[in-house]
């Protein structure tokens, strides 16, 4: 992978954090504070959205299936630099509850395990074993 294509995908990774962040800012009470199944839908929906850009945009470059993870890495990165700061300053960047950043942790987390565990897979595709 040569240092532009590293670039552009911690660039990618940056602005899907950036509207992450802006969309946690309007949409956040609705997110985070409607209940624990809106919750788990919210991080259903986010950990299939992020495994879909890794796809989407691994195919667009025509990066290596092998390479999965480590795009992954690149792309996730960004997001959970800014998250640190996003996290640490919670009631003053969203508005919302100081005991709403819990749950949002927890869902930045959720979303990168899966994203993770997505180019796992995407690298490895599971064999079959022929009896």
């Amino acid at each position: 992978m040569t240092p532009r294509e590293t670039t552009l995908y911690a660039a990618l990774g940056f602005g899907v954090w950036l509207s992450g962040a802006v969309m946690f800012r309007f949409g956040g009470k609705l997110m985070f504070e409607s209940g624990p199944w809106i919750l788990l839908a919210s991080a259903v929906g986010i950990a299939a959205s992020v495994c879909f850009l890794l796809k989407a945009t691994m195919d667009w470059r025509k990066a290596a299936a092998k390479d999965a993870v480590t795009v992954a890495a690149i792309m996730a990165l960004p997001g959970l630099l800014g998250d640190v700061g996003y996290i640490l300053a919670f009631p003053q960047i969203t508005g919302l509850s100081p005991l709403t950043a819990g749950p949002y942790a927890a869902l930045i987390i959720f979303g990168n395990a899966a994203l993770l565990a997505y180019a796992l897979f995407r690298a490895r595709p599971v064999q079959i074993i022929k009896s």
